[in-house]
């Protein structure tokens, strides 16, 4: 659970790098990103790129206005084993920027009027293929693009080392369908899960295999001969052949040294959220046309689908932009639009400024980069001016809080939602302090609030009130909200947890005890009792060495599917069952002689049925629907 855990919030810091600013603290003044400026662009780069090539295997960027490119750069090597040079022709991984072909496409169809951005999508998806559903609100397909359809985090595997282990999207995406653990549209919650949904809502309207769409509609239109879409690369051949010469780097801790990972090859079987990769000038390709005029964009026969597309699908609570229709809105210049992406073997970055019609896109072969995904664009742009407000009323932002991005909101895995998700708030003079990495929480107007990590990166979150002005949310620049949770239920959660563990520690230990003590009664009457004592205490002592075993083993557990859940609730059911059975048996023995020390077994008999409770408030029993 602990390396599950900092998995978590790894992740979360990683994510965050890619779309929030970086500190001010040795922040360099950013250059003007136009046409005229190409040389200084290019230079400032390049200075960019030696300070960090330590950091650098190879990166590829490109910088442009909504007629021509700026500037491209192509440095290092994209093999290092082979000696190959990156160029003009290597071949990345997009990540999650494939995220915006199933937007585009989908913009696409709603400009043609087969799609209803604001329709349940239940309507073009075959009947009862949304399962797990816990409302009844319509979900809809802005609801995908602000990633707030209210899914659980996936907990099944999304991607495999094994190309044979590819199936088709329709029976990934039922096989790995997540519980809804929120309203629709009531936080934001990044959702991989979610954005496939929207590559196969586009294959039930058009009536094509989602990647056959993007080809014909999206990569053709704008020339991308150079990229593939599908898990295995099979629909580009030169793409993949040239995927297969790029070779992966990670950054050792703590030596700082570049780590040969090899192919760093990883197959996402929920292909439309993340399996793209190609040439960074067909990157830029796709990355120019969104920054078109609407009337002279390619993707679209109407004059004002893209403007569309480009507005704001959910805004903060002062009305400013969030996120437009799958794009995201960071704080850098005039503010940028775009999408970052992470995968097993690359980093990338496709930033947009609509308002001065510039931007950029970026692939590196480093796992889960920093250096580039945040030095770029404030080195490029600069960091939005915040002005800061006096004389305001400050909110109450403490309490208890937790990530809406979770994956144990529902089923046998809710039990992890308090240990991995919470976040408490607490104020410290005139600014508020947390766990989890976070120094310092401040607040520079009357609903924008500073976040300051450790590393000295600084997050930003706006607070939402319900109507009675109660702080209920803390909604991010990133994609996942802090939902605040009552006290009530916070320490009603932690209480149950140490009740539930005590009623296994408990009787395990009276097992152990047991087993030293029984020769005692080998010869009395008393020794089919404390047998039959003895053998309910082992029950709760196998339960804990299962669960250290799934903690041990957290990779199969999590990713083995429906057979490994049903085994483990089965098995923790059963065994409390028969321990609940065995000391219910113990207290009808008959005998002359009275058992000994009988609070022993009325402590036994109270920790079996704690068992039991616990089981049913966390949902242990439970292996389907999430």
């Amino acid at each position: 659970m602990i390396k599950r855990t900092l998995c978590l919030i790894l992740a979360i810091v990683c994510m965050v790098a890619v779309i929030v600013p970086v500190s001010a603290e040795g922040q360099k003044q950013s250059v003007l990103v136009s046409y005229k400026n190409k040389d200084k662009v290019k230079s400032a780069i390049l200075d960019f790129v030696e300070e960090n090539k330590a950091n650098t295997p190879s990166v590829s960027i490109t910088v442009f206005d909504d007629k021509q490119d700026i500037c491209t750069i192509a440095y290092g090597y994209a093999n290092k084993t082979d000696n190959i040079a990156a160029d003009e022709n290597t071949v990345y991984e997009w990540g999650s920027i494939s995220k915006l072909l199933v937007w585009t496409s989908a913009m696409q169809l709603y400009e043609q009027g087969k799609l209803d951005l604001n329709e349940d999508i239940r309507t073009y998806l075959p009947k009862g293929f949304l399962k797990n559903l816990s409302y009844d609100e319509p979900i809809t397909m802005i609801d995908l693009m602000n990633h707030a359809g209210g899914f659980q985090e996936i907990v099944s595997k999304i991607e495999t080392e094994d190309i044979n282990e590819i199936i088709p999207l329709d029976e990934e995406l039922s096989n790995s369908a997540p519980a809804q653990v929120a309203h629709p549209g009531e936080t934001v919650s990044y959702s991989n899960w979610g954005a496939a949904l929207g590559g196969y809502i586009v294959s039930c309207i058009s009536g094509m295999d989602y990647a056959d769409y993007v080809h014909k509609y999206i990569f053709d239109k704008l020339g991308m001969e150079h990229t593939y879409l599908r898990p295995d690369a099979s629909d580009n051949e030169w793409a993949a052949k040239k995927r297969s010469e790029l070779h992966s780097y990670a950054i050792s801790f703590p030596e700082q040294e570049l780590m040969d990972m090899g192919e760093g090859r990883a197959y996402i079987t929920l292909y439309p959220a993340g399996s793209t990769a190609g040439t960074i000038s067909d990157l830029a390709k796709f990355a120019k046309a969104l920054l078109s005029n609407s009337k002279d964009c390619p993707l679209f026969e109407k004059d004002d689908t893209l403007d569309v597309m480009v507005s704001p699908s959910r805004t903060f609570g002062d009305g400013s932009p969030r996120i437009c229709h799958g794009m995201f809105y960071t704080l850098y210049g005039d503010g940028l639009y775009g999408h970052g992406g992470n995968t097993k073997g690359c980093s990338s970055d496709l930033q947009l400024d609509l308002k001065n019609k510039t931007g950029y896109v970026m692939m590196i072969n480093t796992q889960s980069d920093r250096v580039y995904t945040s030095g770029l664009p404030e080195l490029l742009y600069g960091k939005k001016e915040i002005p800061e407000q006096s004389n305001f009323e400050k909110v109450d932002i403490s309490g208890h809080y937790k990530f809406g991005r979770s994956s144990g909101g529902a089923g046998m895995l809710k039990i992890l939602s308090p240990v991995e998700d919470g976040l408490p708030i607490e104020k410290s003079g005139n600014d508020f302090i947390s766990t989890n990495g976070i120094t310092r929480i401040t607040q520079i107007t009357d609903t924008f609030l500073e976040v300051s990590l450790i590393n000295n990166t600084e997050l930003y979150y706006a607070v939402k009130k319900d109507s009675d002005g109660n702080v209920i949310m803390l909604e991010s620049y990133q994609a996942i909200d802090l939902m605040k949770i009552s006290d009530a239920k916070y320490y009603t959660e932690w209480i149950m947890i140490f009740v539930f563990i005590a009623s296994l520690i408990l009787p395990v230990l009276l097992f152990i005890v047991h087993i030293f003590r029984i020769r005692k009664f080998r010869h009395t009457n008393l020794a089919r009792f404390k047998k039959t004592e003895l053998l309910a205490g082992l029950m709760p002592f196998i339960i804990i060495i299962e669960t250290v075993a799934i903690f041990m083993n957290t990779r199969v557990f999590f990713y083995g599917g429906k057979p490994v859940y049903a085994a483990v609730a089965i098995t923790l059911c059963g065994l409390t069952f028969a321990e609940v059975l065995l000391f219910i048996r113990c207290r009808f023995y008959k005998t002359e002689d009275k058992p000994e020390k009988t609070i022993i077994l009325n402590i036994e008999t109270v920790c079996s049925v704690l068992t039991i409770i616990g089981i049913a408030y966390w949902r242990l029993f439970q292996w389907w629907g999430f």
